[in-house]
């Protein structure tokens, strides 16, 4: 009997490699998942300095904070970039009374109410990482020693830190301005 010479893998050495392959998968997953969530929150971080920059820079311009509605009356209680408000952001004490958009007053003068103003003091400002609005408490510009927030609601989009504490709460990422 004369055997012929075929070339392959045997049902053994696949199941093998598939095996090793499934156990490095298991290991890396949640690795790199890991490094995803937290290039998310940097991000965060980052655009929360940008847009306080942009605000401290805008205040020393024109003078004022960006406060104006558009009949040119410093009202505006609350303002917010692109995308849907975090969840339980009034429940928190986040005054919506006025609210305005921060891309009608750091990218562009939409209403024109603002002398010196020297902008644009940054591109329009998007939604965080997981698509919610960057939001900020603007009516604690008028109380003295009342904290501003930028903020954002995390990974679970649910706001848990109050208008007026001085620290973060729950997975909330936000930058104090004042």
């Amino acid at each position: 009997m004369k055997f012929i010479d075929k070339k392959g893998f045997t049902l053994i050495e696949v199941i093998v490699v598939a095996g090793i392959i499934a156990i490095l998968a298991g290991i890396l997953v949640p690795i790199v998942f890991k490094e995803i969530d937290e290039a998310k929150i940097t991000r965060t971080y980052a655009d929360e300095r940008s847009i306080s920059n942009a605000v401290f820079v805008f205040r020393k311009d024109t003078g004022r904070w960006p406060v104006m509605n558009d009949v040119c009356n410093p009202v505006v209680t609350f303002m917010s970039g692109d995308g849907n408000y975090p969840g339980d952001v009034a429940a928190k004490g986040f005054d919506l009374t006025v609210d305005s958009s921060f891309n009608n007053h750091l990218p562009q003068n939409t209403f024109g109410c603002y002398s010196n103003w020297k902008g644009p003091y940054i591109a329009r400002i998007s939604t965080d990482p997981w698509g919610n609005s960057y939001i900020c408490n603007i009516k604690g510009f008028s109380t003295a020693g009342a904290p501003v927030w930028i903020i954002s609601g995390g990974p679970d989009g649910q706001m848990q830190t109050n208008a007026a504490d001085i620290t973060v709460s729950g997975d909330d990422i936000g930058l104090r301005l004042q």
